[in-house]
Formats: structure tokens, C-alpha cells, sequence
């Protein structure tokens, strides 16, 4: 998945549910263990403001990071 502010967008038009397992996915696909993650009903919410408040800089850094599959390893 391309990661831009069209993609945020798509996501956040999800209901919880499918939010849930897009970002898991996501995650997975990204290089990190998706059993690290406690999504559950009630940070949901959080999640969807912080995605909704990301700026386009946000955007360009996280998919940076995405691509280069350093999102969930530690320097």
C-alpha cells in the first residue's frame, strides 16, 4: 500500500472493524510484529485522530520509513 494523504483518507473512512485490520495488516507488511499491537475498541478513536491530524510532512516521513521497512525496528 502506497501511504499518502488518498490512502489516509480511505482508511479513515473505514469503520472500526476494518480500520483495525487495515492498520495490522499495514503494520505487518511494514516489518513490524503485529502481536506488538492492543488495537482495540476503545483507542480506535485515538488512532483515527492522529491519522486525521497528520500533516503532509507526517505523511512523507511515515511512508519513508514504511518503504525502507524501518518503522518497527529499533536504532
Amino acid at each position: 500500500m502506497q501511504i499518502n494523504r488518498e490512502n489516509l483518507d480511505k482508511l479513515l473512512s473505514l469503520n472500526d472493524r476494518q480500520l483495525k485490520m487495515m492498520i495490522t495488516k499495514i503494520a505487518a507488511q511494514g516489518g513490524i510484529d503485529p502481536a506488538q499491537f492492543n488495537i482495540d475498541a476503545n483507542n480506535i478513536q485515538s488512532i483515527r485522530r492522529v491519522l486525521g491530524s497528520a500533516t503532509d510532512e507526517d505523511i512523507s516521513r511515515i511512508a519513508e520509513q514504511y518503504e525502507n521497512g524501518t518503522l518497527g525496528k529499533k536504532r
